[in-house]
């Protein structure tokens, strides 16, 4: 007996395995700024006694700096540096007046801010001294900002102002200063430039 084909074709269904693309997980989170970190004297041996500095975040000094009736700011030789230099001009243009130490006036007298060259030592010497009219004889200073000078040669002057000054001291160079009242911890260039931009983003803009 001959079986004859019915003429219906019987289709089996294949699912095909497709491959979906892994997606990649985005942080959504920004990378936090974080200048508190190694808040650790730079000099191993430059440990000062049982009051050190406050290890503080960049908006700290910046908000103070805002705030300061008479605020002065110290730079020395180590912005010569572009971006350390970029950030200094930036600062003085805000209408903070600047002490130049060291060499570092050579860089700032052609830009139009109210910078004054000073001998470091003798500087500290005046801050110290409640009489002192200012580099501009228009008074004296309540609160001194430090950063781009030598370490050993800030970390002196810093010194000075803790046992001999009531100004308010803060560093926000990229080296922690125990002598300070507020310093940010020892920072890699990124972390500093990025500190220092966020200490300017605090300040009112004229």
């Amino acid at each position: 007996m001959n079986t004859k084909p019915s003429g219906k074709t019987t289709e089996k269904h294949v699912e095909k395995h497709v491959e979906r693309p892994v997606e990649k997980k985005v942080e959504s989170a920004e990378k936090i700024l974080d200048t508190t970190r190694q808040a650790v004297p730079f000099n191993t041996g430059n440990i000062p006694g049982p009051k050190m500095a406050r290890a503080v975040m960049p908006a700290v000094p910046g908000k103070m700096l805002a705030k300061a009736k008479r605020p002065l700011l110290i730079v020395g030789s180590e912005i010569d540096d572009e971006d350390v230099l970029s950030r200094v001009v930036t600062l003085g243009k805000t209408g903070i007046q600047i002490a130049s130490v060291g060499d570092s006036y050579k860089y700032l007298g052609d830009k139009g801010l109210d910078a004054h060259y000073a001998n470091m030592h003798a500087l500290a010497s005046y801050l110290c001294d409640p009489q002192w009219p200012g580099l501009d004889g228009k008074g004296g200073y309540d609160l001194v900002v430090f950063f781009g000078i030598t370490y050993y040669y800030a970390s002196q002057a810093i010194s000075a102002l803790k046992n001999f000054s009531n100004i308010k001291v803060i560093s926000i160079d990229k080296y922690y200063h125990p002598n300070a009242d507020m310093s940010f911890g020892n920072l890699k260039k990124d972390v500093f430039i990025a500190a220092l931009d966020e200490v300017i983003a605090q300040l009112p803009k004229k």
